[in-house]
């Protein structure tokens, strides 16, 4: 019975603090649930690299995500990775069942596992799981609920403690233990351990954390005792009202905040965030964005903000925006379409009536929910003090809100917008479904309905003066009206509708906004101010500040307004364009400017908040000062590759996978790429963390890539190589083959024109020869015709001698003289020796062949062989005619021609 009250009254507190969160605007938690990561659902431990990436411990393995993508890697055999700790080399530290070890990057990018827990030599290991890593005095401490290992990057030491710990934690260099049934304990650099005094009391409690306050305190937070402080020696429960709270809700992790406030992780209620002076700031649980209410692991990242590691998927709370929320996920009070601010209470707008509760919830009304006004149910237009009185357009009417009670004051259905008159205080204008209402005070100055403005009924969703008093009014669907109302206020005198052919942009989805005193038109396409001139033509001034198309503007205050485009909501300042993660009501879209200078968004299942005091020194407004990072190349090799100044890639590795991320996560940053040297253009924003480029050419390449919460641009320069029949080398050994095979054609034309040469030379000295024969021929012919003359001459002498009657003895003498030059061979000799000169060895190759031919033959065959008739041979041999005949009759024979062979030819070609 007993056991059964307590779990009532367990349940009963946890359905308070849940309640409350009806009523309290807390930071926007981004879900990561198991699906996103890929792997189980518990984890156990966090921690963040010098990169901003975030670790995890999970049941499944280790987890990493950059911004961009999740990524997993396993232990030797699988195991939960119950801690993970980040080295000062930006070692990964990892425990789990009988396994620890780090992981560390290697140039390739990926990462290597080495395991320290294979060098214990002692038997526990086997047996024991780490649960805690932390890192003290240069060394890190793995630690399982019995043993500790410590190790100095050379060797790993063995520690066991008094008895069961919990887990340790280093405060001001010291190693603080809680040990089960004894309290706390710290590890001395011996290696020994030593009581801190005045801990004996948490000897029966189990310690989950400690956290040092700053001023000398420690808190320790137990399961089920709450929380206590240790100071001067004693520790003591924590005297504040959450303690009681805590003691039912299971403490289980605890950090300590930069910003000097305390979040507190439980096992039943999720997570608790208090300030630096220990006030409440924000309770998190599954009723205002916890995917889990059982809190395993805490971390505060570099820029502020929470990290939750749960029984269920891992959580990110924005801590360090200047932006907190409501979330209405149970539907009670409907999407909101206004809000304002008046007598200390918050009154918001919805599609379900007005609710309100008070600005700042005392203690004792912690618990308090949004009321709703009594008598304002159905969908609310607008809410808007005029003269301490609170005014709402209703679906159903005009209503004066008095406290928790409205009454209505006008029944002209859809008061959806409603202005005062510039010239006259005391009167307000109102845009409604069936065309313009006028209000007016009562003698005690309470507004009330006047009368209708006749000559117009068109819906008109909003109203706005222009500087120069013109009236501006838009139609909920289509069209602009420009109307002059008479000065009694009695009717519209003059009415124009202005469209698409009047030089609007479109003719559809209008509405009115006055930005830094000047007043525009949102239309579909972009802004415009509307001009009348002094003869009354309408013109439109197109905003030529438009970033791309389909955007619109809606108002802030003094120099500061919205801008709604493809890429989200964003607030421009005159320093700077600050990103806002808002999706506002779509075609409603409705930023309340609060008395305290808060921006309140209406938005679908709440609103938002924004605090300006943050304007200037938040993170999270501010545009990261780094641009995208890229991690990884990939080539189609299937190598990884660090970037870096120096990348080149083989022409068989032109296609290219670029992985980059950004430490951004608030949401999901956006991509925008550019190839310089492929492409002049930046790509469409991408979710896509990743940007493959197939074929590349050789060539130098620029990657650009930023993202849309970056100014920062990053970029590689990078190269593909030419094939090899295009490379380098390749062009060498063309050169080199285009060298020799120049100096071969070279080589073969000097052999050639060598040849040439000497042909010619030969030709010539051919030339020379057969000049040289045909003259020497032509001396031997003219010696043998010299010879001819001498002989003929001779012999004619000597036959006029013989004729003559002179004396015969002196006659016979002169005849034996001529006889013997006829007959002598000195002419002979002569002739033969010219004969040989010319017709080289032709006396010898004839009497090698016939060896019978006689002195008489050859001497026949020379002057054949000099093509000389018998007539002409017939005095050089001295003998007539027929002699030659005969003896040409003899030299055939010998030579063995017949008949028919001309003896002459055959001698000649001899």
């Amino acid at each position: 019975m007993q056991s059964s009250f307590r779990f009532t009254l367990l349940v009963f507190c946890i359905f308070l603090a849940s309640c409350s969160l009806s009523a309290q605007e807390s930071p926007r938690v981004r879900n990561f649930l198991p699906d996103d990561y890929a792997r189980q659902n518990q984890n156990w431990s966090l921690a963040q690299s010098p990169e901003g990436w975030i670790w995890a411990g999970n049941n499944g393995g280790l987890l990493e995500y950059d911004g961009a993508r999740w990524q997993n890697w396993a232990l030797p055999d699988r195991q939960t990775v119950r801690a993970v700790s980040i080295g000062p080399q930006g070692e990964i530290f990892c425990g789990g069942f009988a396994e620890f070890g780090f992981w560390k990057r290697e140039a390739d990018g990926q990462l290597r596992y080495r395991s320290l827990s294979h060098d214990v030599r002692s038997n526990r290991m086997g047996k024991e799981e780490i649960w805690h890593i932390f890192q003290a005095q240069g060394c890190v401490y793995f630690q399982s609920f019995s043993v500790i290992y410590k190790y100095d990057f050379q060797r790993i030491t063995e520690i066991i403690p008094p008895e069961a710990v919990m887990f340790a934690t280093v405060i001001d260099g010291r190693i603080l233990i809680p040990v089960i049934g004894q309290g706390l304990y710290e590890l001395m650099p011996d290696g020994t351990f030593g009581r801190v005094p005045g801990t004996e009391v948490l000897k029966d409690r189990i310690v989950q954390f400690l956290l040092p306050s700053g001023d000398g305190e420690i808190w320790v937070g137990t399961t089920n005792n709450g929380m206590y402080v240790l100071q001067n020696g004693a520790c003591f429960p924590w005297q504040h009202p959450l303690n009681d709270e805590f003691k039912t809700l299971q403490l289980n992790k605890a950090i300590r905040l930069k910003d000097g406030g305390v979040a507190v992780g439980t096992i039943l209620g999720g997570i608790f965030i208090l300030s630096p002076d220990g006030v409440l700031r924000y309770r998190l649980n599954r009723s205002n964005g916890l995917q889990n209410n059982t809190v395993l692991a805490l971390m505060e990242d570099r820029d502020g903000n929470l990290w939750a590691g749960l029984d269920r998927g891992i959580d990110f709370v924005q801590l360090r925006s200047p932006l907190a929320f409501f979330d209405d996920q149970a539907g009670k009070i409907g999407a909101v379409y206004t809000a304002t601010q008046w007598r200390g209470k918050l009154y918001l707008g919805t599609n379900q009536g007005v609710f309100f509760r008070p600005v700042k919830l005392p203690k004792e009304q912690n618990n308090r929910a949004f009321q709703l006004v009594e008598g304002s149910q159905g969908q609310v237009w607008e809410l808007k003090v005029y003269d301490d009185q609170l005014i709402c357009g209703h679906n159903s009417g005009t209503f004066r809100i008095e406290g928790d009670v409205a009454r209505k004051i006008s029944g002209m259905t859809g008061g959806w917008s409603t202005i005062r008159m510039p010239s006259q205080p005391d009167v307000l204008l109102q845009g409604t479904y069936t065309g313009l209402a006028c209000f007016r005070k009562d003698p005690a100055g309470n507004w009330f309905f006047s009368h209708k403005i006749a000559g117009f009924s068109e819906p008109v969703r909003e109203i706005a003066f222009d500087e120069n008093g013109n009236l501006w009014a838009t139609h909920p669907n289509w069209g602009l009206f420009l109307l002059r109302i008479s000065n009694d206020l009695g009717r519209v005198e003059e009415l124009r509708t202005l469209t698409k052919a009047d030089g609007l942009p479109s003719d559809f989805h209008l509405d009115l906004v006055s930005i830094r005193e000047q007043l525009f038109v949102n239309t579909d396409i972009c802004p415009v101010a509307p001009r009348l001139e002094a003869d009354k033509k309408v013109w439109f001034d197109w905003d030529i500040r438009q970033r791309q198309p389909r955007h619109k503007w809606l108002e802030g205050t003094g120099e500061e307004y919205f801008v709604m485009d493809s890429m989200g909501l964003w607030l421009e300042t005159s320093e700077k364009r600050v990103p806002l993660p808002l999706q506002l009501i779509p075609r409603y879209e409705n930023v309340v400017l609060l008395p305290d200078s808060s921006y309140l968004f209406c938005l679908e299942s709440g609103y938002a908040l924004f605090d300006r005091r943050l304007l200037h020194n938040s993170p999270t407004l501010s545009r990261l000062p780094v641009g995208p990072v890229l991690r990884l190349v990939q080539s189609s090799d299937g190598m990884l590759h660090i970037p870096d100044s120096n990348l080149q890639f083989s022409y068989a590795q032109n296609h290219l996978k670029f992985v980059f991320a950004l430490p951004f996560f608030e949401r999901g940053p956006k991509f925008s790429w550019r190839l310089d040297g492929y492409s002049k253009n930046w790509s469409d924003w991408q979710s896509s963390a990743e940007k493959e480029f197939a074929n590349l050419s050789e060539g130098r390449y620029t990657l650009r890539v930023r993202s849309d919460v970056s100014d920062t641009e990053t970029t590689l320069v990078f190269r593909i190589l030419p094939p090899w029949y295009r490379s380098r080398w390749a062009y060498l050994i063309y050169i080199s083959l285009i060298a020799a095979g120049f100096w071969q054609l070279e080589r073969y034309n000097r052999r050639r024109l060598d040849r040439q040469r000497r042909q010619l030379e030969t030709e010539k000295e051919r030339e020379i020869l057969v000049l040289e024969v045909e003259n020497k021929s032509r001396e031997l012919s003219n010696a043998a015709f010299n010879l001819i003359r001498k002989n003929e001459a001779l012999q004619g002498l000597k036959d006029e001698l013989l004729a003559s009657p002179n004396d015969a003895r002196t006659l016979q003498k002169m005849v034996r003289h001529i006889d013997e030059h006829l007959e002598g061979d000195h002419d002979w000799e002569i002739f033969e020796e010219s004969f040989n000169r010319v017709h080289d060895d032709f006396f010898k190759r004839l009497m090698q062949q016939y060896p019978d031919l006689t002195q008489g033959d050859l001497r026949l065959a020379a002057y054949l062989k000099m093509n000389l008739s018998s007539k002409e041979i017939a005095p050089l041999l001295n003998i007539s005619v027929r002699g030659i005949e005969n003896k040409r009759y003899r030299l055939r024979k010998k030579l063995g021609l017949s008949e028919e062979a001309n003896l002459a030819e055959f001698i000649m070609a001899f």
